[in-house]
């Protein structure tokens, strides 16, 4: 019988560069995690920062190109648990 995955808390950066840099450290963290092999946790704060980071830099015309759904999809396709 498996235990439970150990678990890490994250910040913003360590999340951005998963998110956006193959072949990084922070992109295998969140690999492992997606498979269970590690549990991530961050603070509501650090989804704001992606948050406003996404909003802020993805526009097309001045409009966003991602809806509030699709960040609200996004957040819960995430393999991280926010508190």
């Amino acid at each position: 019988m498996k235990g439970q995955a150990p678990s890490y808390w994250i910040d913003a950066n360590t999340l951005v560069k998963g998110l956006f840099i193959q072949n990084s450290d922070q992109r295998m963290i969140l690999d492992m995690a997606a498979c269970n092999i590690v549990e991530l946790h961050a603070t509501n704060k650090v989804w704001n920062t992606i948050l406003w980071l996404i909003t802020n830099n993805m526009k097309i015309n001045g409009q966003p190109v991602i809806s509030g759904q699709e960040l609200g999809e996004l957040k819960m396709r995430l393999p991280v648990f926010f508190h």
